[in-house]
This record gives structure tokens, sequence and C-alpha cells, in this order.
């Protein structure tokens, strides 16, 4: 007889801003390392050069509350994703993201009502993890409702 196991799903995870977020693998076109500013990685402004390609940043610590100085002007890590438009954007990260596997049933439906920001539309569903030192609460970013907004890269002061 075969017992009845949860559909489970490969996500990375990652912490912005004090906050653990999700993404599903079959969302991530790449993880790579970030290129320093004399190769095309200048984070600070919101622009990563790949290769032949520009990638503009999604800037997590400024949309989740992070303060403007302590956004960082280089990150080591970058993921990469493709809005439904098909151009490519990225996540920078100070700490390579976490290979998970979850079962889907961990994560909660987020039901929203206007007025919340749009930033909070952001999140599709919530999930709660006991990890080794307490329980962690992951946010799953919706990537399809990110680029329903008009995002513009905001350079950071000086």
């Amino acid at each position: 007889m075969k017992k009845n196991t949860p559909e489970t799903e490969k996500f990375i995870t990652f912490e912005v801003a004090d906050y653990w977020f999700v993404l599903p693998m079959a969302a991530v076109l790449k993880i790579v390392n970030c290129p320093p500013p004399s190769q095309g990685g200048t984070v600070g402004i919101g622009l990563v050069q790949l290769g032949s390609h520009t990638i503009r940043l999604l800037n997590l610590h400024q949309e989740f509350g992070r303060s403007a100085d302590t956004i960082p002007q280089q990150a080591p890590f970058l993921v990469v994703v493709r809005n439904p438009q098909k151009e490519l954007w990225g996540i920078a990260l100070d700490v390579p993201p976490d290979l998970i596997e979850l079962p889907l049933t961990t994560f909660k439906p987020v039901s929203l009502e206007p007025p919340f920001d749009h930033k909070t539309n952001w999140i599709s569903h919530m999930a709660i993890i006991s990890d080794k030192e307490a329980d962690r609460t992951l946010l799953l970013l919706d990537v399809h409702a990110v680029f329903q907004h008009r995002i513009v890269p905001q350079p950071v002061s000086p």
C-alpha cells in the first residue's frame, strides 16, 4: 500500500531586511557571482551587466524598509529571474541563498484586501518552518505580482 505523501517543491531561501523570502526554483534562471563594479556590477545604481545582458535589480532592501545607507553598494551573489515580459531582473544578495525542499501544504495563502501596500501583494503565501534555533516565517515572493507594478531602480545616495 502506498503512503499518501504530500507533494514537495524545491525553493531557494534568502534573507533581506530581516525577512526570509522564498522563490520556487522554477522561477529562478540562475544564481551567479555578481561581477565587481569594474566588470559591470553596479549594484548601487540598480544595474548589473552579465555578458551581453543588462539586468535591472529588484531592490528588496529598499522595498521592505531597510534604510538607504545600509543598502549594499556591492553584493557578491545575484539571483536572476525573468519577468512576464521576458526581461531579466536580479535580486542582489550578501550571502548565497539556501536550497530547501518543502511540502506545498506547508504554505498558506495570504489573502489581502486593499488598501494594502503593493509590496504586501508581492507575497502570495507564508509558511512557518522549524529551524535549529527557532521557528522561521517564510514569505513566498510572487514574481508575477512583483512586476504588475512599475518598478524604477532607485540610485543609492552616497
